[in-house]
């Protein structure tokens, strides 16, 4: 197994490397930026301008002149603070074939960032760390609050993830017993956990097999050990019950002054606009960059139904530090960072099904929408809240290259919608076109555990190629947004030669690739799945699973080692083509899975199925 990694590495080096030198060869164009910069000045190289806007609103103009060739806008090393999401619209669109690339100087470190120091700690009487928050961050948009008060929910502490107070500190504590609506209230084991404060402000996380649900916590009965909940767990389905997967499931509690205890806890007050941190013994805040996100959406790129946004791309620049503003009524996952809409009542919605979800997601970082020939390479996105990258809808021929996602609170990447879309001649409007290639995506879903590395929804010829993706809680890729074998627009999607290993760490019912509906044309080839971990949940994770509906692929020349369960598992799977895959399955494991599926709806053609030793991966930690 270590030599098959040192290969695909190598192979790596030479498929991203030497492809992604730069954006453009060159631009007789340029625009300057740095932090020692004036705002009055032209831009040129002896007269930098000082921020991004401004620097855009250069741009701009040379396009009302009559811009002719590429652009350049070129930044000098440094943190560039963020105050309001940077927005591209069609004034920023070049003419068509000309490119406006937004880049680091050579060997310059350039931060967008999103999020606000915090200065001035001293020790309170509990002998915690503390400071003013409120007068430290400046006042939000409405966008980054989503129309509540915004309270924090994340800090980074020296670039690393803070962890909001929570109890237990590590681990889980496991439902005794669902009552009552078997939604709203359950009872816990007091031999696990006492509580005999207020409840008020403390929000639930509670595990189902594949999402979570994260809501606020009503009331406490320490005597009887129960727990009532603001809101109900789980989506629309009956399933999503407290007990609808397992009859005791997995939670923590988080946010409660008295739940910090570990290095690294922290704990926003909201009356008291303080917040609160534990750190070790020899640490000082006052020594270390504290950062709080306050923007749900760093860059948003939007063009119109009638026309896209054309040739903006960025180069060099690492994009960090963004909110994740929970919706009103608690978060009730799906899957894949979907939500339940409980922002309008079920029998007050009318939706056109053929345009239209009841599904739900917080913003992204990065959001593209009617845009075309715009990207990203070679740049670094970290340290975000919602999800890192949409290209969201009518996005085509956009990119996402060599670049580095780490550290998310939801998704790293998603692509395309969950329904099909159409003009009113019926042609198709799905996202068409869209690469995500070359990059390394690890530690997504740290806030929404249901969360995956790349999601490709309903969407034509995207090209997800030689990515590394690994440790995260739930799948790796996951294409396709429906759950059953009706045409839609998802097809001809091409998930091939991505190194996929050490997922799957927290939930269950997942995989390394993920399959759901009918996707003519779509071909899963080349990858290398392994360390996929028993199961938490109720249902077992294996390397590939194809779930509902999943029908009309090709999966072929794939590699799955290191699993505790099938390598490969069907589940009212349609017909689909194996050919040519090496399983690598424990001693008593079947290599195949078929959980309703008819054995005739798969076509199994030279593949080699073969007994291992016990798997490398290992649990995560949980009780």
């Amino acid at each position: 197994m270590i030599f098959k990694s040192i290969i695909f590495a190598i192979a790596m080096y030479f498929a991203i490397g030497g492809s992604s030198l730069a954006l453009i060869a060159a631009a007789s164009q340029q625009v300057f930026v740095a932090l020692t910069g004036d705002d009055a000045n032209d831009g040129s190289s002896k007269f930098p301008v000082r921020s991004v806007h401004r620097a855009q609103a250069i741009v701009r103009q040379m396009i009302l002149d009559g811009l002719k060739d590429d652009v350049e806008v070129r930044f000098a090393k440094g943190v560039y603070q963020l105050n309001r999401t940077l927005e591209f619209g069609l004034e920023d669109s070049p003419p068509r074939k000309l490119r406006v690339v937004y880049q680091a100087v050579p060997g310059a470190k350039v931060v967008f960032s999103g999020g606000s120091q915090l200065r001035n700690w001293k020790k309170n009487n509990n002998g915690f760390w503390e400071t003013s928050w409120r007068d430290q961050i400046n006042e939000v948009t409405p966008e980054a609050s989503v129309g509540s008060s915004f309270v924090p929910r994340q800090m980074f502490i020296d670039a690393k993830r803070g962890v909001r107070a929570r109890s237990p500190d590590s681990g889980y504590f496991r439902v005794r017993q669902a009552t009552g609506d078997f939604r709203t209230q359950f009872r816990f084991n007091p031999n696990q956990w006492t509580y005999s404060d207020r409840a008020e402000g403390m929000e639930l996380t509670l595990l189902h097999d594949w999402s979570i649900s994260r809501v606020g916590v009503k009331d406490i009965d320490s005597l009887a050990s129960t727990i009532k909940l603001e809101d109900r767990i789980g989506g629309p389905h009956d399933f999503f019950r407290i007990n609808g997967f397992e009859p005791n499931p997995r939670f923590f509690v988080e946010d409660k002054a008295s739940f910090l205890s570990a290095p690294g806890e922290f704990f926003f007050d909201r009356e008291r606009g303080a917040v609160q941190l534990v750190l070790a013994s020899d640490e000082d805040p006052n020594q270390m960059e504290i950062r709080v996100p306050r923007l749900a959406t760093l860059v948003r790129v939007a063009g119109s139904k009638t026309e896209p946004v054309r040739g903006i791309q960025f180069s060099g620049i690492c994009f960090s530090y963004s909110s994740c503003p929970l919706p009103p009524g608690g978060y009730g996952g799906i899957q894949a960072s979907y939500f339940e809409n409980r922002l309008v009542p079920t029998d007050l919605r009318e939706l056109d099904t053929e345009t239209e979800s009841g599904h739900l997601r917080l913003p992204a970082a990065i959001e593209f929408s009617f845009a075309e020939d715009c990207g990203f390479k070679e740049s670094t996105f970290s340290h975000l809240g919602g999800g890192a990258i949409y290209l969201a809808r009518q996005t085509n021929d956009c990119f996402v290259k060599s670049s580095q996602i780490e550290d998310v609170g939801g998704c790293g990447v998603m692509v395309g919608e969950t329904v099909t879309r159409k003009d009113r001649q019926g042609r198709s409007l799905v996202c068409d076109g869209n690469s995500i290639e070359g990059n390394q995506i690890s530690r997504c879903g740290q806030i929404l555990l249901g969360s995956v590395g790349v999601w490709v929804g309903i969407a034509k010829q995207t090209q997800v190629n030689r990515n590394e993706i690994f440790n995260l809680p739930y799948s790796g890729v996951s294409v396709g947004w429906q759950w059953n074998d009706q045409p839609s627009g998802c097809q001809q999607n091409s998930i091939c030669n991505n190194r996929i290993h050490d997922i799957m760490l927290e939930l269950s019912d997942g995989g390394g690739i993920y399959t759901l509906g009918r996707q003519p044309g779509t071909v899963l080839s080349g990858n290398y799945i392994s360390n996929i971990p028993s199961n938490h949940g109720r249902a077992e994770s294996n390397g590939i699973f194809m779930d509902q509906g999943s029908s009309e692929i090709l999966v072929q020349g794939n590699v799955i080692t290191g699993t505790k369960c099938s390598p490969m598992r069907f589940h009212l799977a349609g017909k689909n083509t194996l050919k040519e895959n090496q399983c690598f399955h424990p001693p008593g494991v079947e290599p195949l899975k078929f959980n309703n599926t008819p054995e005739a709806n798969i076509k199994i053609i030279d593949n080699l199925f073969q007994v291992e030793g016990l798997s490398e991966a290992s649990p995560s930690n949980g009780q």
